[in-house]
């Protein structure tokens, strides 16, 4: 999937292995991030397959090699982009440790809920101005990334609904 967003990025514009972490930092974190250790890895397979090319660049006194996208770059992730959508179940670690809670004192499983909780209302959060910021400067009528915010933003919302009703339950059974 890191192929895929890297191309789909060098798409919009040129860019470096750091603007790129910096991207997937602000932009799709929530639902799909990576490391330096894996961002440069993939830059140098998708150059070795000819999906990228890169120039030298210097600037403030820094070495940068920027990235874009070749012909055939373009042409494999239109490819797979073209494709049908295919469901995949997401990693919800946590509800393994919830399926599990009944091990726990129902006190200590309220305090991890409710700290989970504000984890996730932190991210929400965050969504949320993500979301307001893209109102308030983009034309978002039919805006796909934005699209994905909003996405973001109910499945948090629906976590942290589910989790309150489980304390509410916990707290008064």
């Amino acid at each position: 999937m890191l192929e895929y967003i890297i191309l789909g990025m060098l798409m919009q514009k040129e860019m470096s292995g750091y603007d790129l972490k910096q991207w997937m930092s602000e932009c799709t974190s929530y639902f799909f991030d990576a490391s330096f250790g894996s961002i440069y890895p993939a830059l140098k397979r998708m150059e070795q397959k000819g999906y990228i090319i890169y120039r030298e660049s210097v600037e403030d006194g820094k070495f940068k090699k920027l990235y874009s996208i070749s012909d055939l770059g373009k042409e494999y992730f239109l490819h797979w982009l073209e494709q049908p959508i295919e469901f995949v179940k997401a990693n919800h670690n946590y509800l393994v440790n919830i399926y599990f809670y009944k091990y726990l004192s129902t006190d200590v499983a309220i305090k991890n809920l409710k700290e989970f909780v504000k984890v996730l209302e932190q991210h929400l959060n965050q969504l949320n101005g993500q979301k307001e910021y893209a109102e308030n400067n983009y034309n978002i009528k039919h805006n796909f990334a934005y699209s994905t915010v909003t996405c973001g933003v109910h499945y948090f919302q629906a976590i942290i609904i589910w989790c309150n009703e489980l304390i509410f339950h916990l707290e008064n059974s």
